[in-house]
C-alpha cells in the first residue's frame, strides 16, 4: 500500500505575512491561521461489479416482455446457484420502435438488466461468460473498491490529514516567531463516492455460442482525504 501526502498550505507569503499576524478578535493575542492538508492511500481494488443486459424484440408488446421474462430467469437461476456472488436485477423497461425501416416483426423492444458483484473474480467472469452464451449483453463490466475498504481507507487518509495538519501548524508557527496553540475550527470534505468500474459496453452473442470467460484485471487507485482548519498561534 503506497502512501503520499499531499500538502495543500493556503496562507499569505514571509513576505505578506504581516496582515496574518493581526492579533485575533476573538483570541486577544491570538494569531489567526488559514491552512489545508490532503493524505491520500492507494488501494487495489477488491470487487469486480457486472451488468448485464436481456434484450428482445418482437411484434407485440407482450411477446418482447414474455422474452426478456423467460431469458431473466433462466439468467438468474443460474446466477444463484454460483457462490460468493451477490445477484440484484435493475430496470426494466418496454418501447415501441420508431422509423419506417423498422420491420413489423421487431415492433416493440424490451430490456431488463441484471447485477452481480463479488469480492472473488473468478465465479463472476466465469458466471458473465456463461451468460454470454445465453444472449445476455454486457453493459459494465470492471473492479471497484468495496464500500468496507474506502471506508476503512479513508479513515486512516483523515487521520494521516491531521497529523499533517498540526505538524504544518506548528512549522509555519515557528517561522513566524510563533508557537501553535490549538486549532478554533476544523472542517473535514465530505469525500467522494466509490470509483466505479469503466463502463465497457459488449455486444450481445447468441444462445448458441460458448462465450469464453471475459477477463478483467483489478487497478490501483488512490482514496484521499481533506482537512482544513482555522489555527491559532501565540507568542513564545
Amino acid at each position: 500500500m503506497r502512501r503520499a501526502l499531499i500538502a495543500c498550505l493556503f496562507v499569505l507569503p514571509l513576505a505578506a505575512a504581516a496582515q496574518d499576524r493581526q492579533p485575533d478578535r476573538e483570541e486577544p493575542g491570538r494569531t489567526r491561521l488559514s491552512l489545508s492538508e490532503t493524505a491520500e492511500i492507494t488501494v487495489k481494488q477488491d470487487e469486480l461489479y457486472a451488468q448485464l443486459a436481456v434484450e428482445a424484440r418482437a411484434a407485440s408488446a407482450a411477446a418482447a416482455q414474455a422474452a426478456v421474462n423467460r431469458a431473466m430467469t433462466a439468467a438468474l437461476e443460474r446466477a444463484r446457484g454460483t457462490a460468493g456472488v451477490t445477484v440484484s436485477t435493475g430496470g426494466y423497461s418496454v418501447w415501441r420502435a420508431h422509423g419506417s425501416g423498422v420491420p413489423a416483426s421487431q415492433a416493440w423492444q424490451a430490456s431488463q438488466s441484471i447485477t452481480l458483484t463479488a469480492s472473488d473474480p473468478a465465479p463472476v467472469l466465469e458466471l458473465v461468460g456463461n451468460l454470454q452464451g445465453q444472449g445476455l449483453a454486457v453493459r459494465q463490466l470492471g473492479f471497484r473498491v468495496s464500500r468496507e475498504l474506502y471506508r476503512r481507507t479513508r479513515a486512516q487518509a483523515t487521520e494521516q490529514a491531521v497529523r499533517g495538519l498540526q505538524a504544518r501548524a506548528e512549522a509555519i508557527a515557528g517561522l513566524l516567531n510563533l508557537q501553535f496553540d490549538r486549532f478554533a475550527s476544523i472542517d473535514l470534505d465530505g469525500g467522494r463516492d466509490r470509483p466505479m468500474p469503466f463502463a465497457a459496453p459488449m455486444a450481445a452473442r447468441a444462445a448458441s455460442d460458448s462465450a469464453p470467460p471475459p477477463v478483467a484485471e483489478a487497478a490501483e487507485v488512490p482514496i484521499g482525504a481533506t482537512v482544513s482548519a482555522q489555527a491559532l498561534l501565540k507568542p513564545r
